[in-house]
């Protein structure tokens, strides 16, 4: 299967705020891939997207992935990056790694769009956690849940 990048819309994510706006090709599953579904389920065994962070804007809420490794490879303007505790400056041409358990999060100063290139493997299950809200994430189920402290024998008995 063939798709030119051209024939790909851009699909709006944006929070009801606006801090986090992202505009997003999803190569991937314009090629036949699955949402969240990687070979076990007939997808594919990683997820390319086209990401483009308007200026001023944020990609995601801070977060780390239990299993899932995320690639990015900056294609045009420049941004800031929280990897962790670290964070840096990336320009055209930087390419970085978020690797499972590591929080992160990108940030677009301007003036110009950001336009990153992510590249995902695709775990058969991935919890994502947001250390600012305490909210994990499951995949693939797709449900956002809070931890609440619990008894080991609550709900056995």
């Amino acid at each position: 299967m063939k798709r030119n990048l051209d024939e790909i819309p851009w699909q709006e994510r944006r929070s009801p705020k606006g801090r986090y706006h992202l505009f997003q090709k999803e190569i991937s599953l314009a090629l036949g891939g699955k949402k969240d579904v990687g070979r076990w389920g007939g997808g594919h065994p990683f997820d390319v997207t086209l990401v483009r962070i308007p200026p001023g804007a944020v990609n995601w809420p801070l977060h780390a992935h239990a299993a899932q490794w995320e690639l990015y490879g900056v294609q045009e303007g420049n941004g800031r990056v929280r990897m962790g505790e670290e964070r840096w400056e990336v320009v055209s041409g930087d390419w970085f790694l978020a690797k499972p358990q590591e929080a992160h999060q990108i940030e677009n100063p301007g003036p110009g769009d950001l336009l990153l290139l992510v590249v995902s493997n695709h775990p058969e299950a991935d919890v994502t956690f947001y250390p600012t809200s305490g909210k994990f994430f499951l995949k693939p189920e797709r449900k956002i849940v809070r931890e609440s402290p619990l008894s080991y024998y609550d709900g056995e008995e």
